[in-house]
């Protein structure tokens, strides 16, 4: 039996093992909605208004945050973003699979005005789609692309770099954020 020292120390580099977060800056004319769905969580819908931020830790168990115009998530009007943390080392995507239809992913939202997902590790990589392009090689627009498509999973990830960081995602991102006074300061709303 382990000492109550080394089950503490367990808990402790557990913890430090995911210390970051998602953030969901919605830069958005339009509120959004979020259900963060992983295999030991489906989670009632987050709302998002316009020019604001969302955050939440990272999950151990690989995750989907669904993005939705309205309060109902419908098959055919949602984007994803998609993380696992595997051996210690992140790994995300943008998904359009159940808003894309062919080249076009007009009914995703924040696809009118692109999509970025990256962290505040400058090791790792970063998933953008531009206002309105078709970017199969940024964004899942069929579940196999290799196969389907002949390109390589538009997989991104953190070689060596660990969890000890933040995972933004921007919904909108051609969009600047909204500056506004509070308190006599300016604060950037939908801004990480």
């Amino acid at each position: 039996m382990l000492p109550k020292i080394a089950f503490t120390i367990l808990a402790l580099t557990s913890t430090l093992v995911l210390a970051g977060n998602t953030i969901i800056a919605n830069r958005c004319p339009y509120d959004i909605w979020l259900w963060s769905i992983s295999t030991d969580n489906w989670g009632a819908p987050i709302h998002i208004p316009a020019y604001t931020k969302h955050t939440s830790p990272f999950r151990t168990s690989p995750t989907s945050l669904k993005i939705s115009k309205t309060d109902q998530l419908i098959l055919g009007k949602h984007t994803q973003f998609e993380y696992s943390i595997v051996d210690n080392q992140l790994w995300y995507d943008i998904s359009f699979v159940d808003c894309a239809n062919g080249q076009s992913a007009s009914d995703c939202p924040g696809h009118d005005e692109g999509l970025v997902m990256d962290t505040t590790d400058g090791r790792c990589g970063r998933a953008e789609c531009t206002a309105g392009a078709y970017c199969p090689t940024q964004a899942y627009y069929v579940d196999t692309p290799l196969r389907k498509l002949g390109i390589e999973e538009p997989v991104f990830t953190c070689p060596g770099a660990g969890t000890d960081m933040d995972l933004y995602m921007r919904m909108c991102a051609s969009m600047a954020p909204v500056r506004r006074s509070v308190a006599g300061r300016v604060v950037m709303d939908g801004e990480e």
